[in-house]
């Protein structure tokens, strides 16, 4: 095993748990969109939120999928 394949794997690994943390936020995140002066900021508030937290749970999954073949190839 290599320096650099070692550094890699640790890179991918450290880059998955902070997606995972991220999408884990992102998903239990309190919603203020009744917050918001107006209704349709309130909506726009809503549909990033989602909009991100998709993104980045899909970024998650494949970072996971990539550490799993790491890990068994």
């Amino acid at each position: 095993m290599t320096t650099a394949w070692l550094l890699n794997a640790v890179g991918l690994f450290v880059t998955t748990v902070g997606a995972l943390l991220t999408f884990l936020y992102l998903r239990e995140t309190p919603r203020f969109a009744d917050k918001f002066a107006s209704a349709e900021a309130g909506r726009e508030y809503t549909r990033h939120q989602r909009l991100l937290t998709w993104v980045v749970g899909l970024l998650a999954a494949w970072l996971v999928v990539q550490c799993l073949a790491l890990i068994l190839l």
